[in-house]
């Protein structure tokens, strides 16, 4: 492990970099700068500070296929459809979101990929469960089909948190809303100073619309009729959605903003969904492996 390029040897500094620049050079330009930074941080977790170049070409290599394109990526968006596709080399995808496409797109353990194309809209979606693998938290095979010996209860359980952070938002109105300053902040800069403003009116149901719609989607969830994937994938939405509605609720009650508005909504957003998801798949895992010794049992 080193904290530097400067604790590698000149030759093996240069590899380096060189690795670096040619694994995101496919990526757009806006994203270049973050996936380098992933990348470099994950690069001095297996870099040894003795290695040769030969040596850390070696420890990399399975490192740069977080950042190319899988087949099955390939083959999806070349289906004929003009709403799914690239632009630019950017992906996007039209089509009505379904529980299996938001599935993939954010929990796909045996993909080492840590970006997906969106289920739906423009860009691409961290694969959580790719970084749970990288993480030693699942098994890229953890699941024979993801998402299908997840029992009832753990849905039950995974609904529980959009539904009380979509309870809080409402709450803070119900509480706070006369006391609150008018207008209220609408967008943040980078360093998470207000910089548009927006009627207390408009803010409180714009948040409480989403907080209410996180919620009840996260209801649909319960359904047995659903497929697991889709049960799983509605409840990840509901809980980032809910997350992000209460993070953006917590940020306007805050009159100068702070560091800690980008950081706080991206950790709900995302935080939120991949949490469920590592949650279900766990569970999932649990209910797969009491049926297997079920059934050896009974053999």
């Amino acid at each position: 492990m080193i904290r530097s390029l400067d604790d590698l040897s000149p030759a093996t500094a240069d590899t380096a970099r060189r690795w670096l620049e040619a694994s995101v050079a496919h990526l757009p330009q806006d994203y270049r700068d973050v996936v380098r930074d992933d990348l470099l941080g994950a690069m001095f977790a297996v870099v040894e500070a003795g290695m040769t170049p030969q040596e850390l070409a070696a420890a990399v290599a399975p490192l740069a296929a977080a950042t190319v394109p899988s087949d099955e990526e390939a083959g999806e968006r070349t289906d004929g459809s003009r709403l799914v596709g690239t632009w630019w080399g950017i992906p996007y995808d039209l089509r009505p979101p379904t529980g299996e496409r938001i599935r993939r797109s954010m929990w796909n353990p045996a993909d080492p990929h840590l970006l997906r194309p969106r289920a739906f809209g423009v860009g691409w979606d961290l694969n959580v469960g790719a970084l749970a693998v990288r993480l030693g938290l699942i098994e890229p095979d953890a699941e024979d089909v993801p998402f299908t010996s997840v029992p009832p209860q753990a849905y039950r359980v995974a609904a529980a948190p959009p539904l009380a952070l979509s309870a809080a938002v409402v709450a803070h109105y119900v509480v706070r809303g006369r006391s609150l300053a008018d207008p209220l902040p609408r967008h943040w800069s980078a360093a998470g100073r207000p910089d548009a403003w927006t009627s207390k009116r408009a803010a409180a149901c714009t948040d409480l619309l989403v907080a209410a719609g996180a919620g009840a989607f996260g209801l649909t969830a319960l359904s047995p009729r659903r497929p697991g994937a889709e049960r799983a994938g509605r409840l990840a939405v509901a809980t980032g959605a809910a997350g992000g509605a209460a993070a953006i609720t917590v940020a306007r009650s805050v009159p100068h903003g702070g560091w800690w508005v980008g950081p706080l909504t991206i950790a709900s957003l995302a935080g939120g969904a991949g949490v469920s998801l590592l949650g279900l798949a766990l569970a999932g895992r649990r209910g797969e492996q009491e049926r297997d010794l079920t059934g050896k049992a009974r053999a």
